[in-house]
């Protein structure tokens, strides 16, 4: 199960919730038709999508007190629909990391063990011998072959921090 948004706070009176996507590939929100939450399976009946926040109404919540309960969970579905709707140049973070990456003249990189974004783009923390070094994604950088990502040799040097 992959988290897609965090419920922040109730919206109106007919049970409607405010949701933070926790995902950069928004479609999803238009695709699912229901959604993990805590525990239980709640179906979705609307969603809207305005200034960054996603907008859910489920068909079992009705009142504001019933969304209320839903404070601070956290939105999950599966990772086949997430893949289903993605790009064919996109990966999903959770296949990044743990990927280990090589140059293009076959030599070890390092291992990805984490990924921020700090806005402009996201930054990978590839880790090689027990040190960790900070890496802007940029298309200059890194291309897709198959399912791997290929580092430029030369690239690379420019912009490892």
């Amino acid at each position: 199960m992959l988290e897609i948004a965090k419920i922040l706070k109730p919206q109106g009176i007919k049970g409607e919730v405010k949701a933070l996507p926790l995902t950069n590939v928004l479609a999803v929100f238009n695709s699912i038709k229901s959604c993990v939450v805590g525990n239980i399976v709640l179906n979705i009946e609307n969603v809207s999508l305005r200034q960054g926040y996603a907008y859910i109404k489920f068909k079992e919540i009705s009142t504001r007190n019933e969304a209320e309960k839903l404070r601070n969970y956290i939105l999950k579905v599966e990772k086949d629909v997430l893949e289903e709707i993605k790009e064919e140049n996109e990966f999903l973070v959770d296949d990044l990391i743990g990927m280990i990456l090589y140059d293009d003249k076959k030599n070890l990189i390092g291992q990805i063990v984490d990924i921020m974004n700090y806005g402009a783009c996201d930054i990978f923390i590839i880790e090689k011998d027990g040190r960790k070094y900070q890496v802007p994604y940029v298309d200059d950088v890194f291309r897709k072959e198959g399912n791997i990502l290929v580092v430029d040799s030369e690239k690379i040097k420019e912009v490892m921090i």
